[in-house]
């Protein structure tokens, strides 16, 4: 089996074949591999120095680990030149406010309804506020956070749930907590955060941090956490982030 992590070769993927483009890069690539997520980090606003090369490097080693192809890019216009009836998942990791044009936000639209799936993953809830659509797609907006990163408690909904049977009933970790505007009411929580354990929380003894829905013929899964780089080195939090993936790559 050949194996190559590819820190600087540009490529799309057209087909089963690939060639050399500007702007989207493979973190993983396995000849032998019949999957494919697309990693998509555009800013318009705050961007995670921290979080996103961190996340981008978690995501290249769970492809490697569980054997499908990692492509990534910051510049939603290299997404005209995707064929995504080769992307099994896009994810959305820390991306910020309106990065996306009318035809793009189309594209997106099209793949989710053949089937496509969908992560989100911290600022992807601080994106595309005029986009209804995507709101639904990730289930909820950032509305406000307390400041710093507190350590909380996480309630986890169900032990037995295959999401969240590595995790305990209850569990802490630091991390910057959103208070959420939700878009979406089909959305199944999967962690709750405790607003008991930290100053700021906005949502009420129901504040899910953490959640999964089918939309739109597509599957999705977000999940707030994943502001501090450190998060993305928590066996929790890699666990937890690859069962989702896996969960969107395969279809409803």
């Amino acid at each position: 089996m050949k194996k190559i992590i590819l820190p600087t070769l540009f490529i799309f993927f057209f087909g089963h074949s690939a060639w050399t483009q500007n702007n989207t890069k493979a973190l993983y690539f396995d000849t032998s591999n019949t999957q494919t997520v697309l990693v998509l980090t555009a800013t318009a606003g705050y961007v995670h120095v921290d979080a996103i090369p961190a996340g981008k490097k978690l995501i290249a080693l769970l492809g490697e680990k569980y054997g499908y192809n990692v492509l990534h890019t910051k510049d939603p216009k290299a997404l005209k030149k995707i064929d995504f009836s080769t992307i099994d998942t896009l994810i959305f990791l820390c991306t910020t406010l309106d990065i996306l044009n009318n035809r793009q936000q189309a594209m997106i639209e099209d793949y989710i309804r053949k089937g496509g799936g969908y992560v989100g993953i911290h600022a992807a809830a601080d994106t595309e506020y005029e986009w209804p659509w995507y709101g639904q797609l990730v289930g909820a907006y950032f509305e406000s956070h307390p400041e710093g990163t507190p350590r909380a408690t996480i309630t986890t909904i169900d032990t037995n749930n295959p999401f969240t049977n590595h995790l305990p009933a209850s569990w802490s970790i630091e991390d910057e907590w959103y208070n959420f505007t939700f878009k979406n009411k089909e959305i199944i929580p999967l962690l709750n955060l405790e607003e008991s354990s930290f100053e700021g929380g906005k949502n009420g003894p129901e504040h899910p941090i953490t959640w999964y829905h089918n939309y739109d013929g597509g599957r999705a899964f977000y999940t707030g956490l994943g502001h501090r780089g450190e998060v993305y080195e928590d066996e929790r939090f890699i666990e937890l982030l690859q069962k989702g993936i896996a969960y969107t790559m395969k279809k409803p």
